[in-house]
């Protein structure tokens, strides 16, 4: 849940429905995961200034930083498949940083 929040480029932040639709879940699910997160650190709801019934769902530093591990730990496990699956073009996955 913590990555799809870093999917909007033109803003840095996702509504519970947004990332419904891109977990592919129910909306009380992630109302769920978001409360959970929220509880870790990784995420915080704030009422949008724009229009006051939006709620949106903001990455935190802490947030970022466990993305950002667990990007480099996908992209492990990605290039540990090479050569036992085809995939297009491993490229795509270069621009993860890893710290």
């Amino acid at each position: 849940m913590v990555g799809v929040c870093t999917d909007y480029p033109d803003r840095d932040w996702a509504t519970v429905g947004e990332l419904a639709e891109r977990l592919q879940a129910q909306q009380h699910g992630v109302v769920a995961l978001v409360s959970r997160c929220e509880t870790m650190g990784l995420v915080e709801r704030r009422r949008s200034t724009e229009d006051r019934r939006r709620i949106e769902i903001h990455l935190l530093e802490k947030g970022e930083h466990l993305l950002t591990k667990l990007a480099g730990l996908h992209r492990a496990a990605l290039m540990s498949l090479r050569g036992r699956f085809v995939v297009p073009d491993m490229r795509a996955f270069d621009h993860l940083q890893i710290s």
